[in-house]
């Protein structure tokens, strides 16, 4: 039986994105109460230090992540890299591969690709509640974009995650090229189907002369029961 047979392993896909088949997306879904300690043996992953202060949650979402990494890799021909993480936390891929990860619970989401010159920004988010977008509209989204998101035919709670969750999307493309951190306002939903799957985001600030205000970036998103999972692809 292959590790990700195992109980912990609930869902594992990689497969090319439809729009971008040089890029592999990878979604993995792990049941927590299946994890033991003894699985960072049988998989082969070794913890770091800082790992054995953190909290269940913290050491199931590491191995999971770089166990699955580590398997999605052998399909660029490279074997048994360990993802580690710069100080700031984002994430050291093998030279000549570009990636980007996102974990919550339950889940992890990654854009892999050896294809040079790309951006690439992945993000996964449990559904906010009604009362959670409420409060947090303001600081997410301007007048232009709320008209926007309620003319969409879903609820505004899952409008406004989708566009909270693209927007994390978004940062985590850019971030790599300009090491600097950004807040939501510095993108504005501009376009979006009617089930929010497709958005397109227009920069308000320019950061460098190749990230500009007013360049547009097209967003996709999938709405998976009480999930959203989103990502960014641009040219650098």
């Amino acid at each position: 039986m292959s590790a990700l047979s195992t109980p912990l392993f609930s869902n594992y896909i990689l497969r090319p994105l439809d729009d971008y088949p040089a890029i592999q997306l990878l979604d993995v879904r792990f049941d927590t109460s299946q994890f033991s300690e003894s699985l960072f043996s049988t998989l082969n992953i070794a913890p770091p230090a800082h790992l054995t202060r953190a909290v269940k949650k913290r050491r199931v979402e590491y191995l999971v992540s770089r166990y699955c990494i580590q398997q999605a890799m052998q399909r660029f021909g490279i074997e048994g890299f360990v993802l580690r993480n710069r100080e700031d936390r984002t994430p050291v891929w093998p030279e000549g591969v570009g990636g980007s990860l996102s974990h919550m619970q339950h889940r992890v989401c990654a854009l892999l690709t050896q294809e040079r010159g790309l951006l690439l920004g992945v993000d996964c988010e449990r559904l906010m509640t009604a009362e959670t977008a409420a409060e947090t509209q303001r600081i997410l989204i301007n007048a232009a974009e709320k008209r926007l998101l309620e003319q969409c035919n879903l609820p505004f709670n899952l409008a406004l995650t989708v566009v909270f969750s693209l927007k994390e999307s978004l940062y985590k493309a850019l971030y790599p090229q300009l090491l600097q951190f950004m807040d939501f306002s510095v993108a504005q939903v501009v376009a979006c189907s009617d089930d929010l799957q497709q958005l397109r985001l227009r920069l308000t600030q320019t950061f460098s002369a190749e990230i500009v205000a007013g360049r547009e970036f097209i967003g996709r998103a999938q709405v998976q029961s009480d999930e959203v999972l989103t990502w960014v692809v641009g040219q650098q």
